[in-house]
């Protein structure tokens, strides 16, 4: 099993619907990551799976 890490992102993470990658840096859109499951840095060779969780407050 791979270790997860949860991050909490910053105004200087989220770009216009997406965010960079914690490892590469490369920008991935938030469709993208529900579509794919990973960065779109795998042309560098990054291989880090991401996953978006939503969290409701009522």
């Amino acid at each position: 099993m791979a270790d997860e890490h949860r991050h909490k992102l910053t105004e200087r993470d989220g770009m216009e619907m997406g965010i960079r990658c914690p490892n590469c840096g490369t920008y991935t859109s938030f469709g993208d990551i529900l579509a794919t499951g990973a960065c779109r840095g795998g042309w560098k060779g990054c291989r880090t799976g991401l996953r978006l969780d939503l969290v409701v407050v009522e």
